[in-house]
Formats: structure tokens, C-alpha cells, sequence
């Protein structure tokens, strides 16, 4: 099988098992109540044990030194797609906290839920340290940067009063945005946010109780999951098959709930407000067709250039990973915040629905 006919065959499988779940909540089996913990679940449980599970089973500090060039692709893939959508954002006029959403919105794409049953399928042998390595950057920059955009922008007095009015004709909390707000204190515990009109506020906090608040974002299940495996690994620990065997059982429980999830929000979200935003159209074509395809490209002639060690399989799996939709944790992040949580939503919502198109022609591009 072919790796285009391998994406084809998870797009189907991803497809199928989100109608299960829009399903399952059409007709009532459970409400939003147990969506909020499947989410719990899986950013707590389910994705950091699948990610462990597969990172430390037969890898070796030789395979963590010869894998170092995905920390530079990721590096180099954020750098640009935070460039492109900063100037994106400033080409369509978008002003405040839709600006910066829209910017979390297709700077971060969906690893967890998506991007990693892709790649173990994709790439079996190097898959699980690709995903460790990445990750790395990845975890690092959604709980700073990421955390950063998601917050409210206290508006001028000259521009606040379009981007405020606009903010509520979208993102009006009704129950469905309350859902998502509870569904980030599951998944977003130690995110620190910050009020509009706190800036001054914030100026008074000492400088090392910011810093320990900073540093506390990080304490979460994934990054730490993460870390621990990269020590391990480092150590040269080998993890007894008895313990590895029920723990790659657990993390494969992952990818269905996670669609699961999603096909629920489908269901009881009211995310159909952002077919009226231009913007998702632009930033879908952009994120999740052409800039894959040109991350690809560039980063093929980068490699050729200069010498480095970034193999056609790192290439390939990290132009992939550029296209993904957006990441469920951005819609937490603003629910926590109570920033224009519908608006987060339809975003994630929309592009999965778009990527099951998109992938597939990315797809069949780079194989």
C-alpha cells in the first residue's frame, strides 16, 4: 500500500468514526456533559500515554541525536506559518481578538487528535520519536504564544468599539460556548489568562510570580509525558513489554474518542456563525492547501542547499503536519477566556471538516 493510498485510508476511517460520534449525540446516548470528559480524558490520559507509549519502545539515544533535524523543521514551520498569518491577519484588516484568534487558529493544527494517528500510520518505524521531537517545539510555543493569542485584547478607544460589537454578533457565550468554557478546565488547567482591561493590573504583579505563572503552563500532562519519555530515552532505560504491551492498548483508545469528540461538537456546538467570516476561507486555503505544498517544496531545495540531515521522510511528515485543521485546545484556550469561544470553535469544526478534502490533495502532492 502506497502512503497516498495510506492518508486515504485514514481520512475514511477519521470520517466514519466522527459520524459515529455526531451520531451518538443526535440521538441522544450522551450530551455535552460527556464530551467534557472525553476531552479530559484525552488531553490528560490518552494522548500523552499513546505518545509515551510509542516514543520510548525500542528507541535509542542514537535515534534521538539522528532525528534532531525535526526540532529544526518545526522550528523553521512555526516561524513561517507565524510570519504568514500575522500578515495575513494585517491584509484582511483584522482587528483585536479575532485577529489573534484567527492567528492561533491556523498557526496551530490538531497533532493530537489528527496528526499523530497520520504519522504512526505514515511513518511505523521513526513515527513515535518524530512526534517526541516535534512536540517539543510544538508543546513549547501553543503554551506561550498560543496561550498569548487566545487571551482578550483590550480594545482602543478608537477601534474597540467595531471589534467589540463584532465579537459579540459571533461569539454571544450561550450554552455551547459555557460547554467549551468547561471543557478547557478540564484540558487547559494550568493556562494563565488574562481579562481585557487587566493590563494594568498585571503591571503591578512581581516579576517571579509571572515567571512561575509562565512556567506553570507547562505543567501539564502532555509536555510532562513528553519530557519523561526524552529522560528515559537519554538514560538508556528499555521499558519492560509487560508495561509497554497495556499502555499502547490505553493510547490506541485515542484516535476513535477523539473523533468521537469532534463529531459531538458538531452536533451540540452552534459553530455555523463563521461561514460568515471571510477570513476562514482565505486562512483554509492558505494553511491547509498552499502552504503545505510550499513547505514542501522549500524545505526539499533547503535540504539539497545545505547539507543538513533532514531526510525526505522528516520533509514529508512535517509539510503534512503544516496542513493540519485547527487545534481542539485553541477553542479551549478561548472558552477558558471567554474570548469569542463560537468563533474558536466553528473554526476547529469547519477545518477538520475541510481537511478530510485537504489532506488528500496535500497528499497526493508530497507521496
Amino acid at each position: 500500500m502506497t502512503q497516498f493510498e495510506i492518508v486515504v485510508g485514514q481520512i475514511v476511517g477519521f470520517f466514519i468514526m466522527m459520524m459515529v460520534g455526531y451520531g451518538c449525540v443526535r440521538l441522544r446516548f450522551y450530551g455535552m456533559k460527556t464530551l467534557d470528559g472525553m476531552c479530559m480524558l484525552l488531553t490528560k490520559v490518552l494522548i500523552p500515554v499513546l505518545v509515551f507509549s510509542n516514543a520510548v519502545a525500542d528507541t535509542t539515544r542514537a535515534d534521538l541525536v539522528g532525528n534532531w533535524g525535526i526540532i529544526l523543521l518545526t522550528a523553521i514551520m512555526y516561524g513561517l506559518l507565524m510570519a504568514v498569518f500575522a500578515l495575513v491577519a494585517w491584509a484582511l484588516r483584522l482587528r483585536g481578538s479575532r485577529s489573534h484568534l484567527f492567528q492561533a487558529g491556523f498557526i496551530f493544527g490538531n497533532a493530537g487528535f489528527i496528526g499523530i494517528p497520520l504519522v504512526m500510520a505514515l511513518f511505523p518505524k521513526d513515527g513515535a520519536i518524530f512526534i517526541v521531537l516535534m512536540s517539543l517545539v510544538d508543546q513549547a510555543l501553543l503554551w506561550s504564544y498560543g496561550v498569548w493569542l487566545c487571551e482578550p485584547v483590550r480594545e482602543s478607544a478608537r477601534g474597540g468599539a467595531a471589534d467589540g460589537n463584532d465579537a459579540g454578533s459571533v461569539a454571544g457565550v450561550s450554552a455551547s460556548g459555557a460547554s467549551v468554557a468547561g471543557a478547557s478546565r478540564s484540558g487547559v488547567t494550568a493556562a494563565s489568562t488574562v481579562r481585557s482591561g487587566a493590563g494594568a493590573d498585571a503591571a503591578t504583579i512581581p516579576l517571579s510570580r509571572r515567571i512561575l505563572g509562565f512556567l506553570r503552563r507547562f505543567a501539564n500532562p502532555a509536555f510532562i509525558g513528553i519530557l519523561i519519555a526524552l529522560a528515559i530515552i537519554v538514560a538508556g532505560v528499555r521499558v519492560p513489554a509487560v508495561i509497554l504491551t497495556p499502555l499502547h492498548t490505553i493510547g490506541q483508545m485515542s484516535t476513535p474518542l477523539s473523533l468521537f469528540y469532534l463529531g459531538g461538537l458538531f452536533a451540540l456546538t452552534k459553530w455555523w456563525g463563521v461561514f460568515a467570516k471571510y477570513e476562514l476561507y482565505v486562512g483554509m486555503v492558505a494553511k491547509m492547501l498552499l502552504f503545505p505544498v510550499g513547505f514542501y517544496a522549500l524545505m526539499t531545495w533547503f535540504a539539497g542547499v545545505t547539507g543538513l540531515p533532514l531526510t525526505h521522510e522528516m520533509i514529508e511528515m512535517m509539510a503534512l503536519i503544516s496542513g493540519l485543521p485547527t487545534m481542539t485546545t485553541i477553542a479551549m484556550f478561548s472558552g477558558r477566556a471567554k474570548n469569542m469561544p463560537e468563533y474558536a470553535v466553528g473554526l476547529v469544526l469547519v477545518t477538520t471538516l475541510f481537511s478530510l478534502v485537504s489532506l488528500t490533495a496535500v497528499s497526493a502532492f508530497i507521496f
